[in-house]
Order: structure tokens, then C-alpha cells, then sequence
């Protein structure tokens, strides 16, 4: 239950780097001014040194890089010329240019590259780190020459590591007055090299070379100012063969030299015209497989975009037989068997439904789309969309190298062949979006040969695809499980109808027959013959309703399930990451779900699915208690997984529990006008505080001679009262925080008003210092009179006394609390408070009873002065109960279904129960009725008269001579 102008070159090098914000903005802030476009540029001498101390840090964004730019303006640049002739010249022959632009189709741009080498820029190990490069031509014109062409471009090499880390490591709530604390930034260094280039480019030899100057920064951190040579083998059009480019980047200062960096080696996949040489081929690979299950297909203007956005996902590979002699994957002999995911890279595609790509492996499951190209962990491929067989086809290449050196590789061995295709039903054994198989066309005794790879990828960023259908087939063994012995009494609740995918949704904590928790997700995959669209690319604003449920005459709905979650550190059969796909159904008369799961087990295929049997567990029993509409407090989503196989199989694994706390569609629409209710209701709370203040200092102006008879405590008291959420809370007022916030609905208003309620309590807290500062001063001028500071004395020992009492018995109640929660389940935590936060209850406490010094400071003074306004005592005395009043109305007639959505009358800010309720106001009542009287009658008339003391001046006769 969840809520839910054309680009100038600047721009043109910002959108090279799209692998995350954070290296775009350094993409950016790292062009740096190129030097004058000509054969010759120069470089500053080493005489004019930084500060032995200095350091530069650089963050996400891009200042200090400007100030980079700023040393390059202080440190001017001399003579140290480079000649293209001396360094290019052999390669591409400098040429007289034209004032005649290219087209954009030739323009040079490669992303994703991979390198080795620089080893004293980005270490030894290429492996170990990610290492890109990235080369963006901004400008390319004809020359005089036929067939070279003048190219100014942009050279970006980042080797490993991360810029800066910020880690919140605790999560703020949302109530106003609460903030978490932020912890310093984590520096980690990495290398880095951005360089100018221009040169020249041959179209008939395939031969770029350019020089240039730029900026490099060693992984430890340092900074150079470096020149270098960058040479390219790039033919103007590509084939499979000759898809890939690579070429070198070499350091023109001295060897020696601070600025000196090794020889660095690059290779990347080619972004040119592409000619394809086997699509037949590839078609007559697919028509030899002809086993394969009914799919979609595409309209005929959409095969390309629907290809493009499918395959961006993460393919899972699970070998399909018996890794004969190791050959398990086309990598077997060089990076062993451990290669587990694959994902299909800059799919370029035309309109007829030809494509080419790169294919990358790798161990790691977060390996994903727009992997780099590693060589030895990669493919390069083409194929077409075979219309007819609603099938995609595809012949790939593997990479070799004669030497270490990148400049080396070449493509060879093309008998890869690969294909994909989108199932036309799923069930709950099969539930991919794309599945598809890779194999071998050489014979089993030929040396690259390796058995046949099944790849199947349940990513669904971008929806499913038209014409999609569910096979329930586990209905009846769920249906005779639960719901016809079911002993749910429907009584008055109201359970939700599947109208909704999002109130289906849950987020669950998880419990084994150990006592360990985990958390995990429920996500609904079908209901009825309705799927789940709500993916990350294509979900809307709004929650999307079901259309068309299938309801059965009993009230039943069909239904089909992900559900995930993973035990950490047990040795339970339930160690592993578990994603049990389960189906059944769903009783919306009692909310009661039924469901049969199976969990994967391991890597043993049959065909193109999943192998029913040792591979696969489908005996397990699911059933979940969802809440009602109308809970009352304490009533949440509850249910347990068991499995119904005998305790003496393998498979068997003692009953899980799950819980959830969440809310439905129509309760977060109450939460969020209820929270509108209560911001309004803080905002007349905290401007009626400005209001009585400022009565109270105009009533004093009036009457200055009764600031000397206000308690100074109670005045120190509401003061802190006021500065303290100012203190906690002081950078909100300027700063805008990242934060989770379930109601997403607010639309940021809610942050808005927010920032209001500060900016009255600064007024308010304004006007209450002011307050203190007066009496204060009042206080301290009138020297005369001691009897004030006797009483001030003496009722501060009393009061604190009495907090530090209370203070004790809250901390035993507290310590009583923490004993007793190590019996309960975890779940039932979710009211628990710390010790700080009770302790910021016990202020607020404190603070609802803040009369209480001003009583026992009239005691002891026996003062008859009207210090305190009417309007001042009692109207604050209201506002401080109020949220009580209020707490007793929504306790019985709302139940919170999170405590972050409360904000008036918030249980981190004071204590609330039914009886707290009562307590507060009643004392609250009793020290304005006290205070009226004692203002009227002394401030000990209640006391028996032999214990009155006088608080005023006694006429003493003067006898005068």
C-alpha cells in the first residue's frame, strides 16, 4: 500500500557524459578555454608554483573547476610551442581549411570507451575501477584537401572512484519541529584528464590525429597542467569487422617531468555510418530454432523505439546444459564461468528493423545498460526483427587482441548467434519480458564452441507490451487452501476492491521461525486480465484504476504477485535473495489473500523456461490479511508464507510472517486534507501566541510597575520554549532538504507552509525574548526591593525540584518501555520513542504547565500586583491545551496510519493519551484560576492566615525633630 535553441558546444559536451548528473556537471565545469585554433599552442612555464599547502577539492559541482580557471588566468602562458607537423604529420598531413562546416552525420563522437595505461594518473589495475573515456568533436570543416577534414574537439578520461559521498544516516520527520543531524562530506579521488584537440582527420585512410593542451588530476588528488597527442584509427563508414576504434593518448611533456603520464591505450564501439554484412546470416541462424513459444510483435513504425527501450534491460544468463569442458559461455577459457549478466549497448537501428550493438558480460548484478567496453567481456553484433516470427536475430563477434595493447584488438569469430523475443502469455513460471537464447554454430568439438545460454530479462521500466495475457494455473489449489476454510468474520469492515494497483502494493517486514526481520516488497503483477503498467518510465501522476476487473459471483478476484526480501547472515533455507512469484486470489469481502507461490532455486532450464522440479520450489503457501478501510488502531496488514511440502524434504523452510503498515488511495487523500487542517491549525496557534505577547507588553507599558512581581522562570521558560525548534530547525528557514516524504501528493505545499510556521515562530520567539528582556531589566533596575528576588530564589528551587522528579520518573518509564519491547515484534515499534524524544516530550510537558513557576513565585510574595493579563495567561493557557482537545477528538474518530503525517498535537512534542488529555488542560484551567485569584486576593490566600507572609512595604512612623 504505497503512495504513491540549438545546443551550443558547451551543451553539445555536457550531453557526452549521461551516465549520472554528478559527471555531467563535471563534464561541464571542466571545459576549459581552449587554446587559439592553429598549428601552433603553448604552454606556461614551470617557474610559477602553487603554495606548498595548497589544495584544491573538487565536489559535484562545477566551482572548483572555475577556480581552476582562475589559476589559468593568474598563471599566463609562455613559449613552449607544439607542433602538429612534428607530431601528426606522418599520420594525417596537415591541411589549408575551409570555412565550410560538415554535416552532422560525420561528426566524431565516441562514449562508453574503455582504456588501459596512465598509470600514474588512474593506478595499475583497469579492472578494478571503472575507466571511461569519452571524445565529442564540436567542430568539423572541410580543408583544401580532398577526403581531411580540420576536427576541434573534446578529450574527458575518468578513471575509478566517486567525487563526494554525503551520507544522512538518519531519516528526517517530516513534524516540524525535528531535524536530523547532517554529517560531514566524505572527499574519495579520482583521476581525471579534460584536454582541447584539434588536428586533422582523414576520411580515406581512417586516420584521426590531433593535439592539445588540458588539465589532468591524479587519483591522489594533485593537479597538472598537461599537453598531449591523441591518434585515432576511425574509418569514415564501419562494418562488424571494423565496428570497433582504438587509438592511443600520449604525454608530449618530458619524461621526468611532474606533467609526464604514461602511454594510454583506447578503444570504444564506432558511432558511424554502418554497413551490414550479416543479416542473412542471422536469418538463417532463426530459422533453424524452431522451438520457439507465441510472442508479440510491433507496428511497423515502432520496431525500433519498442527494441531500443526493451533491451536496455539486464539479461540474466542460466546455462542450459551441462558446461561440458567449461564452455559455458563464450568467455569461458579467458574470464572463466562466472559471467552471469549481460546487457546489449548503443543500439543503433534503422527503420526496417536492422540494428548493431555491442554486447557486454559481467559477474555483478548491478551490471546495466551503457555498460563500458571491456575487451575482454565483450561482443560486438547485428542483426534484423524477423516481422514474421515476431523475433529478433543476431550474429555476434568476438573481440580478440594479438597484445596487451588495446591498438591491437580486432573482431573475429563470428559464429555467436543470439535471439530475443517478447512472450505472448505469461504465468507463474515464466514471467519475462524478453527471454531468449544464445549458442554456438561451430561444432561441439571445435575450440570456441560452448553450450547453448538461455537469457531472459523480468525488467519492466517500460511497460508491457500490447496483447499481453496472463495464464493463471495455481486458482483452484490456492482457492481450496485458505479461502473456503477461511474463518474471517466480515462484521461492519469495508476491504478494498481491486480497483487500484497501488493499494495492492505493499512494503513488508518479514520474520522467520529465528526471530530475525528483514524487509521486502509485494508488488501486484496482474489482476484479473488487467497488468500492472505503474513502471518507472511510464507511470503517471495519478494512480491508474484497473478497467474491466473480472469479478467472480463469490466475489473473487483473480490475482498474481512478485514478492521479495532476503535474510542476511542465516543459514536458514531462506538465505539467499528470494523472489517468490505467486498467483490465487483475493476476497474483497474479507481482504483476504490467498495465493501459491514458487522460488527459484537454481540455474537448471529446460528450453526456454524454467524447469518445473528440483530447480524451482512450488510448494508454498501464501496468505495475507490485508487492513480494512476502516482500521481501528493497531489493525495492519498481516500474513504468513509456509511451505506444504513434509519437513523432511530439502525444500522445506519453517513459516514466515509478514506485516505492513501502510494505507490505501482514499486514506491518503483523508491524511493530506487532515494534514492541511492541522497547518492551519499551527498557524492560528503560533499567531495567537503573537497576539497574547504582544498584549502582555502593551499591558506592561501601561502598568511598569508590575514587571518586577513576573516570575523570571516562567519567562525563561516560555523563551526556550520558542527557541529551541528555532535552533534545531534554524537552516530550514534557508536550506531546502532531501527528504522521503510519503505523501507526495502535497506537491511541495506542504514544505511551503512549513517555512511559513518558522517564520511566525521566529516573531514569536522575537516577542517572548522581548518579554523577558523587560521584566528582566525592570527586575534588576529596582535594587530596593529584595523581596522579589527572594521569592524568584526560592520558587526556582521548588520548580526545579519538581522537574528534575519528573524528569526521573520519565526516564524509569522509559527504561521500563525499552525492557519490555525486547518481547514484542518489531512491528509494534513503530510508536516508540527514544529517550531524546521523551525527553523532548517531558519538555513539552513542562511547558503546557508553564504557570507554574508565576503560582509559587505569588506564594512566597504574597504578591496582589496584576502582573500577568488576562489575555496573556488565559489566552495562552488555550493554546497550549488546544492540541489536546484536538488529540481526544482524532483519537476517536482517526486512527494515523503514519506517524510522520501528524503535525498538530504530534506525539514527539508532548505527551498525548486519553489521559494526558484530560490531565493537561484540567492543571492548565487550575493555574489560570489560581493566578486570576491570586492577582485579586495575594498570592498566598489560600494558605491559613498565621502562614501569610506580606509582600509589601510596611508603614514604618517616622518621628522628625
Amino acid at each position: 500500500m504505497a503512495f504513491f535553441s540549438s545546443p551550443s558546444s558547451r551543451s553539445k559536451r555536457r550531453n557526452l557524459l549521461t551516465r549520472d548528473s554528478r559527471d555531467r556537471k563535471l563534464a561541464l565545469s571542466s571545459s576549459l578555454p581552449s587554446p587559439k585554433r592553429s598549428s601552433m599552442v603553448t604552454r606556461p612555464p614551470p617557474s610559477p608554483t602553487l603554495p606548498k599547502n595548497f589544495r584544491v577539492r573538487v565536489s559535484s559541482t562545477p566551482v572548483p573547476w572555475i577556480l581552476l580557471l582562475f589559476l589559468a588566468a593568474l598563471f599566463p602562458s609562455f613559449a613552449a610551442d607544439i607542433s602538429y607537423s612534428n607530431h601528426c604529420g606522418s599520420i594525417v598531413p596537415e591541411a589549408t581549411p575551409e570555412n565550410i562546416p560538415v554535416d552532422s552525420d560525420s561528426t566524431l563522437q565516441l562514449s562508453n570507451g574503455f582504456f588501459t595505461g596512465g598509470g600514474r594518473l588512474f593506478g595499475d589495475d583497469p579492472l578494478r575501477t571503472p575507466r571511461s573515456f569519452f571524445f565529442h568533436a564540436e567542430s568539423l570543416r572541410r580543408t583544401r584537401a580532398s577526403g581531411i577534414l580540420q576536427v576541434g574537439g573534446t578529450l574527458i578520461i575518468r578513471g575509478g572512484g566517486f567525487d563526494i559521498i554525503r551520507r544522512n544516516l538518519t531519516e528526517r520527520r517530516f513534524p516540524f519541529f525535528r531535524v536530523g543531524p547532517r554529517f560531514p562530506r566524505t572527499f574519495i579521488r579520482r583521476g581525471r584528464i579534460s584536454i582541447d584537440l584539434h588536428g586533422f582527420w582523414s576520411e580515406d585512410l581512417g586516420k584521426l590525429c590531433t593535439v592539445g593542451t588540458g588539465y589532468g588530476r591524479f587519483r591522489e588528488g594533485k593537479f597538472l597542467y598537461i599537453t598531449a597527442v591523441f591518434k585515432l584509427n576511425y574509418p569514415k563508414s564501419s562494418h562488424i569487422s571494423s565496428s570497433l576504434v582504438s587509438g592511443t593518448l600520449e604525454s608530449l611533456d618530458a619524461e621526468g617531468s611532474s606533467s609526464h603520464f604514461d602511454p594510454i591505450s583506447v578503444i570504444a564501439y564506432a558511432q558511424n555510418k554502418y554497413e551490414f554484412t550479416q543479416i542473412s546470416q542471422a536469418q538463417k541462424s532463426c530459422s533453424r530454432v524452431n522451438d520457439q513459444e507465441e510472442s508479440l510483435g510491433f507496428g511497423s513504425g515502432s520496431i525500433c523505439p519498442n527494441l531500443q527501450n526493451y533491451l536496455r534491460g539486464r539479461f540474466e544468463l542460466e546455462n542450459g546444459g551441462q558446461c561440458s569442458h567449461g564452455h559455458c559461455v563464450p568467455f569461458a577459457k579467458r574470464s572463466g564461468p562466472s559471467l552471469k549478466f549481460m546487457s546489449l549497448n548503443q543500439i543503433q537501428c534503422l527503420d526496417d528493423g536492422r540494428l548493431h550493438m555491442y554486447v557486454g558480460f559481467s559477474n555483478v548484478s548491478s551490471f546495466a545498460h551503457n555498460s563500458l567496453l571491456v575487451p575482454e567481456k565483450t561482443l560486438v553484433g547485428e542483426g534484423v526483427w524477423d516481422r514474421t516470427g515476431n523475433r529478433l536475430c543476431l550474429v555476434a563477434c568476438r573481440i580478440v587482441s594479438s597484445s596487451n595493447s588495446l591498438v591491437n584488438v580486432s573482431v573475429d569469430d563470428c559464429t555467436i548467434r543470439m535471439s530475443f523475443w517478447f512472450p505472448a502469455a505469461w504465468s507463474i513460471e515464466n514471467r519475462n519480458t524478453i527471454v531468449g537464447r544464445m549458442w554456438s554454430d561451430q561444432n561441439e568439438n571445435d575450440a570456441g564452441y560452448f553450450d547453448t545460454v538461455f537469457l531472459r530479462s523480468s525488467e519492466n521500466s517500460w511497460g508491457t507490451l500490447p496483447g499481453l495475457k496472463y495464464n493463471y494455473t495455481r486458482i483452484d489449489m490456492a482457492s481450496k487452501s485458505c479461502i473456503k476454510g477461511s474463518s474471517w468474520s466480515l462484521h461492519k469492515k469495508r476491504y478494498p476492491i481491486a480497483k487500484y494497483f497501488k493499494d495492492f502494493r505493499f512494503d513488508i517486514y518479514v520474520r522467520n521461525a529465528g526471530g530475525k526481520y528483514t524487509w521486502g516488497f509485494a508488488s501486484p503483477v496482474s489482476i484479473g486480465d488487467t497488468f500492472n503498467d505503474d513502471s518507472p518510465m511510464m507511470a503517471a501522476a495519478d494512480p491508474k484504476p484497473v478497467p474491466a476487473v473480472n469479478v467472480t459471483n463469490h466475489g473473487l478476484q483473480n490475482v498474481s504477485y512478485n514478492i521479495n526480501f532476503v535474510f542476511p547472515n542465516s543459514s536458514l533455507n531462506m538465505s539467499k535473495p528470494t523472489e517468490i512469484s505467486a498467483e490465487g486470489v483475493y476476497d474483497s469481502r474479507t481482504g483476504l489473500l490467498c495465493m501459491m507461490g514458487c522460488r527459484y532455486m537454481g540455474s537448471s532450464v529446460a528450453g526456454k523456461q524454467r524447469k518445473i522440479g528440483s530447480s524451482v520450489d512450488c510448494g508454498i503457501l501464501i496468505r495475507i490479511q490485508l487492513a480494512p478501510l476502516n482500521p481501528k488502531e493497531g489493525e495492519h496488514l498481516t500474513g504468513t508464507i509456509k511451505s506444504t511440502r513434509e519437513k523432511s524434504d530439502p525444500l522445506f523452510f519453517e513459516p514466515l510472517e509478514i506485516m505492513s503498515v501502510g494505507m490505501y488511495r482514499n486514506q491518503a487523500i483523508e491524511s493530506i486534507w487532515r494534514m492541511d487542517i492541522e497547518i492551519t491549525m499551527v498557524l492560528i496557534s503560533l499567531t495567537l501566541s503573537c497576539i497574547f505577547i504582544g498584549l502582555q507588553l502593551l499591558y506592561m507599558k501601561k502598568n511598569p510597575e508590575v514587571l518586577p512581581a513576573i516570575s523570571i522562570t516562567m519567562l525563561v521558560i516560555l523563551t526556550l520554549g520558542h527557541m529551541i525548534p528555532l535552533v534545531l530547525n534554524f537552516e530550514a528557514l534557508f536550506v531546502s532538504h532531501n527528504r522521503q516524504n510519503v505523501l507526495l501528493w502535497s506537491n511541495g505545499w506542504l514544505e511551503v507552509n512549513e517555512v511559513i510556521v518558522r517564520v511566525i515562530m521566529m516573531v514569536a520567539f522575537l516577542l517572548q525574548f522581548r518579554f523577558l528582556q523587560v521584566a528582566w531589566t525592570a527586575r534588576s533596575a529596582d535594587e530596593g526591593k529584595r523581596v522579589p528576588w527572594v521569592a524568584e530564589r526560592k520558587a526556582l528551587r521548588i520548580c526545579l525540584a519538581l522537574y528534575l522528579a519528573g524528569g526521573l520518573i520519565a526516564w524509569f518509564v522509559h527504561m521500563n518501555n525499552n525492557q519490555t519491547l525486547h518481547r514484542r515484534p518489531l512491528l509494534t515499534t513503530a510508536n516508540h520513542h527514544s529517550f531524546w524524544e521523551n525527553l523532548i516530550s517531558y519538555a513539552g510537558l513542562i511547558l503546557d504547565g508553564f504557570l507554574l513557576p508565576q503560582v509559587i513565585f505569588n506564594i512566597f510574595s504574597n504578591s496582589k500586583d496584576r502582573a500577568l493579563a488576562p489575555s496573556f495567561y488565559v489566552g495562552t493557557t488555550a493554546v497550549r491545551a488546544l492540541p489536546h482537545v484536538y488529540d481526544a477528538y482524532r483519537a476517536s474518530n482517526y486512527v494515523p496510519h503514519l506517524n510522520s503525517s501528524i503535525i498538530y498535537a504530534s506525539p514527539h512534542e508532548d505527551f498525548y493519551s486519553l489521559a494526558w488529555d484530560i490531565i493537561i488542560p484540567c492543571t492548565g484551567i487550575l493555574f489560570s484560576v489560581l493566578i486570576c485569584l491570586q492577582q485579586r486576593f495575594g498570592g498566598a490566600f489560600f494558605l491559613p492566615l498565621k502562614n501569610r507572609r506580606s509582600g509589601g512595604y510596611d508603614t514604618v512612623p517616622v518621628v522628625t525633630s
